[in-house]
């Protein structure tokens, strides 16, 4: 039944990037609310929400629901200053991280949801847990106000064959939020070739999310961020990067879904949802950002990076790290084995992981060719080693530069990178390889899920003899199960007789 047939006031106000505020029957959900700097002070959003902030810290809420860990969702700093008797809906996620995190924040209520479980708030206001069921800890939450299904997936990829039908408003990332391939070396004409791939893949995933979820109407968010520390100015240029603008992609958009409404919010803004839906437009609202003035406003907090600690890194420091990570994920890594190069301030560390020499961190010699480079400035390898962050948040940070040779991806060793400091990831990752389940489609018998990040390959397009993963479009040959395009997995496949 909708909000306009039973008479209860139904309202989304937007707060920027992936915060949100739902309220329906004078029940208040504040959703993903993001202020401060994230990764290393270098993420800011776009455009500047921070009018906001008083109206999120003095007002009364009923529930809290943080989608997952990263910074630019889980803004800490701004949750050290709500009210801990809160009740907090987290995903409930293997590692157990969100519920750890907000009983250390003193947080006294929190409800942990697993994969489609709900949640009723109130008489007709009830939420249901979707869960990236990789390996990935990621969360979108459908709202359902009144019979009117608003589906936030942020920027999680729930696989394709588990999102919910008869969406009415679907709320998701349309730009990206990755360091590849922007951290990279790679030529003028290379880099252009790719994020213009990355960028296409990337909305090709998102207008499949709005068939599948038969979306009535789209809203914007979940990006870009902006970057106003003035060493990383060139990840702000929209069109050489993988972070466009809405107006950037808005075309593409219309001719890939047409029929499909736009709900063009911006931070402040509200949605009230009824016969028809009505954006309020906040009076003042931030439509865009001179980058500049916006700089100077925030100075103190982009330029806090520099009062981090910076002093050079040890190679028995190094040693001692990767020592533990990897004891945390021996059975994760089995007989794996990679050379990696670590640089920072003209130094130079080689590195030997997995069953190698004895004596694996190696100062300022080149005795062999590494796969990947890794470059840094003191304070990031500093925050790192000293695990104050992960190297997930240090790459996020675009504050890593990176070399690989050959160009091909390991998704070994950079699961070990991102995910080797919550283990149950890395084992979910050891499940999925492991996993035996098939389907049939197309003359082929092939694994039902994407060896690279678990997606159902129910959906994946096959097409003159290639395989394609509708998540992250990796491609593999239909006859011999050869990764092609993406990174070196092989997929099982086998003609059906």
């Amino acid at each position: 039944m909708d909000q306009h047939h039973n008479g209860h006031k139904s309202v989304l106000r937007y707060l920027g990037h992936a915060g949100f505020i739902a309220e329906y029957q004078g029940v208040r959900l504040l959703i993903d609310p993001w202020f401060y700097p994230a990764f290393l002070h270098s993420w800011f959003p776009y455009p500047d929400n921070r009018y906001l902030l008083d109206t999120v810290r003095n007002a009364n809420f009923d529930f809290l629901y943080i989608s997952h860990a990263h910074e630019d969702h889980y803004d800490e700093r701004l949750l050290r200053t709500l009210d801990r008797s809160i009740n907090v809906i987290v995903p409930k996620y293997r590692s157990k991280v969100m519920v750890k995190r907000f009983s250390e924040l003193g947080y006294e209520n929190v409800v942990a949801l697993d994969h489609k479980e709900s949640l009723e708030l109130a008489p007709g206001f009830t939420v249901t847990m979707y869960l990236d069921t990789s390996h990935k800890e990621d969360s979108g939450l459908l709202l359902d106000l009144g019979g009117f299904r608003f589906l936030d997936l942020n920027d999680c990829n729930t696989p394709m064959s588990e999102l919910p039908r008869d969406v009415d408003l679907l709320s998701a990332q349309f730009s990206g939020a990755m360091w590849y391939p922007n951290c990279y070396d790679y030529p003028p004409d290379v880099m252009s070739k790719k994020v213009d791939t990355v960028r296409g893949d990337h909305l090709d995933t998102l207008y499949r999310k709005i068939r599948i979820t038969g979306a009535a109407a789209y809203l914007p968010s979940a990006g870009p961020a902006c970057f106003l520390d003035p060493v990383l100015e060139q990840y702000n240029d929209r069109d050489a990067t993988i972070f466009p603008h809405w107006e950037d992609v808005s075309e593409e958009f219309t001719a890939a879904c047409p029929g499909v409404e736009v709900v063009r919010m911006f931070p402040g803004d509200t949605l009230r949802v009824g016969e028809r839906r009505v954006v309020d437009r906040y009076p003042g609202a931030r439509t865009s950002e001179d980058l500049a003035a916006y700089r100077e406003r925030r100075r103190d907090e982009w330029s806090a990076f520099y009062d981090e600690p910076a002093d050079p890194v040890s190679s028995g420091e190094i040693e001692a790290y990767f020592a533990k990570l990897q004891l945390w994920n021996k059975r994760f890594l089995g007989d794996f084995a990679k050379d990696i190069r670590l640089v920072a301030d003209g130094r130079m560390w080689d590195v030997r992981l997995g069953r190698l020499a004895e004596r694996f961190v190696i100062e300022g010699e080149e005795p062999y060719d590494p796969e990947y480079t890794l470059l840094l400035c003191p304070r990031t390898m500093r925050a790192v080693i000293e695990e104050r962050i992960g190297w997930e948040e240090a790459l996020l940070s675009m504050r890593v530069g990176l070399h690989r040779e050959p160009d091909v991806f390991d998704l070994t060793f950079m699961s070990l990178l991102r995910y080797g400091n919550q283990p149950a990831q890395t084992m979910q990752m050891l499940r999925e390889r492991q996993n035996t389940e098939t389907i049939e489609r197309d003359g082929l018998r092939m694994q039902r899920f994407c060896p690279h990040a678990g997606e159902d390959l129910t959906y994946a397009t096959i097409c003159d003899g290639v395989i394609e993963c509708p998540r992250h479009h990796w491609k593999w040959d239909a006859a011999t199960g050869e990764c092609v395009a993406g990174g070196a997995l092989p997929l099982r496949v086998q003609p059906l007789d």
